[in-house]
């Protein structure tokens, strides 16, 4: 019986964070209503309350949701692949959250309604430390292994996604400055050189 409890619950929530996904993607939070989204859910409004504070606070778990989605995604297409260089398996990862966003428009519309990058990097962190994949442990090792030295290596990573965030939300939403596919190489080159401010001579 309790086991059956705990899983009509975990199904209430997630109905929840789906209806708000939806919504959230076809409208900015501040048209949308906790009544809309518990009548998409088709749950009582009391319920909304066992789970979330407010409409803010369930965007903000989705954020970290798709955020650890698109790292897991992206990491363990990275573990199938010999890649070996440092800087290739963090390019890697970063081309492979963007190509995530390129082929699921949904979430960058997600991303393009409701927030600023600013609020989507502010959860980031977040998100990443309760990850299966520490993102930020696996750079630190990555980076002490290829002889790499950073004196605060969690900022390297942090201005990494910044840049990436910030500059690739534009090429792919508003092809400004360029699309995404010749921007890319721009960005890499940045990111490159970011990272070899930590190589050893």
């Amino acid at each position: 019986m309790k086991k059956k409890v705990i899983e009509n619950k975990i199904q209430k929530e997630n109905r929840l964070l789906s209806a708000a996904f939806e919504l959230l993607t076809e409208n900015e939070i501040q048209k949308v209503s906790v009544n809309d989204i518990v009548n998409k859910a088709n749950v009582a409004k009391g319920t909304f309350y066992l789970y979330f504070k407010d409409k803010y606070e369930i965007r903000d778990i989705l954020i970290q949701k798709e955020t650890r989605k698109l790292f897991h995604q992206s990491i363990e297409e990275l573990n199938q692949n010999d890649i070996r260089d440092f800087e290739d398996r963090i390019i890697f990862i970063i081309n492979h959250v963007i190509l995530q966003f390129q082929m699921h428009p949904e979430i960058l519309n997600f991303i393009k309604k409701n927030l600023s990058w600013g609020l989507f990097q502010s959860t980031l962190n977040e998100a990443l430390n309760h990850d299966t994949y520490d993102l930020i442990e696996i750079f630190k090792k990555d980076a002490s292994s290829a002889h790499y030295t950073y004196k605060n290596p969690e900022v390297i990573l942090y201005m990494i996604i910044e840049l990436s965030g910030n500059t690739c939300y534009d090429a792919i939403a508003r092809k400004k400055p360029l699309a995404i596919e010749e921007y890319k190489p721009y960005l890499f080159d940045a990111i490159r050189a970011i990272l070899q401010t930590g190589k050893e001579s």
